[in-house]
């Protein structure tokens, strides 16, 4: 095969790579930019150390933003310390959620507050 046959093929694909490691992969229609969005977070806590029915499940920090018409575009989850003796919490954490900006008062009437976000250095 001669290098001008390889030509065309090499080049489409070349192309085609170099497009696709370009290619932003959060959907432009709904991340709406660094410059819009804003971390709110809310600490929840429950259950009961020591309970042997404790089955304390911590809400869905995304589901309840969302029940409330709000989009979520990241979450994450800081837990916190809890005591070990009975009656302590055997759950506690800080929910955190990336949401637009305009949308920050709505979270707060569900408890939420405006946040700098997760700590996520190691």
């Amino acid at each position: 095969m001669k290098l001008k046959d390889l030509l065309i093929p090499l080049t489409a694909l070349l192309l085609f790579v170099s497009c696709d490691l370009l290619s932003d992969p959060r959907p432009h229609s709904e991340y709406p930019g660094e410059e819009y969005v804003a971390w709110v977070e809310q600490i929840f806590a429950g259950g009961q150390q020591c309970d042997p029915k404790d089955d304390y499940t911590p809400p869905d920090t995304k589901k309840v933003l969302h029940s409330r018409g709000i989009t979520v575009f990241d979450t994450d989850k800081q837990h916190l310390g809890t005591c070990a003796a009975c009656g302590c919490p055997s759950y506690a954490a800080i929910h955190y959620a990336l949401i637009h900006i305009d949308k920050v008062e709505k979270a707060a009437e569900i408890g939420f507050k405006l946040s700098e976000g997760p700590n996520r250095t190691l």
